[in-house]
């Protein structure tokens, strides 16, 4: 009884926490066109908090939904998409270097994306390895703003990036090719 009055109280806040992150990414965007990094370093901490704490408080009060997870993976895929922009905004001459691997990398997730949502209906894959990339994709993009690119850190998301893609695009293949009770979900 409790946990359903405290899901009609508060029920709001995980969905609210999702849309918030896409408010701030457009701040970020503010903060980043006029390079003032103490904002942006402020912004992108409230966009990854807001990330951490919708999916386990939804889950809490009992109003986890598939719409919920979806608007998530929206928002978390307008952040780190939005990822190589900023990097760009900082040091563009890491992106310009870059650009055909981070077109890539794009083009492959946005195409997962829309595989996952057309087989699964589900916009993204919440897991450890896709928690993992995301987490080597934020502290990656601070560390190559702040010192530049290093090889370690260029090695290591793109490693990661790869096994995520890896992972999302086996799943889709087993969900196709499989047996049922192979797919991840």
């Amino acid at each position: 009884m409790a946990r359903e009055s405290q899901a009609r109280r508060w029920g709001w806040l995980p969905h609210a926490l999702s849309f918030l992150r896409v408010v701030l990414v457009l701040a970020i965007y503010v903060a980043a066109f006029r390079r003032d990094a103490p904002l942006f370093a402020v912004l992108v901490l409230g966009a990854v908090l807001t990330d951490i704490l919708d999916g386990p408080l939804a889950r809490h009060l009992g109003t986890a939904s598939r719409l919920g997870a979806n608007v998530d993976s929206a928002a978390d895929f307008l952040f780190y998409l939005s990822l190589p922009a900023w990097t760009w905004m900082f040091r563009a001459d890491v992106v310009q270097d870059l650009k055909y691997l981070i077109a890539a990398f794009g083009v492959l997730y946005a195409v997962v994306i829309v595989l996952s949502h057309i087989r699964f209906r589900a916009i993204g894959v919440h897991n450890r390895l896709s928690r993992t990339s995301g987490t080597i994709g934020v502290v990656g993009t601070f560390y190559t703003i702040l010192w530049g690119l290093e090889w370690w850190v260029f090695v290591t998301i793109v490693g990661v990036l790869c096994a995520d893609l890896a992972q999302r695009y086996g799943a889709l293949l087993r969900a196709n090719f499989g047996k049922p009770q192979d797919v991840i979900r």
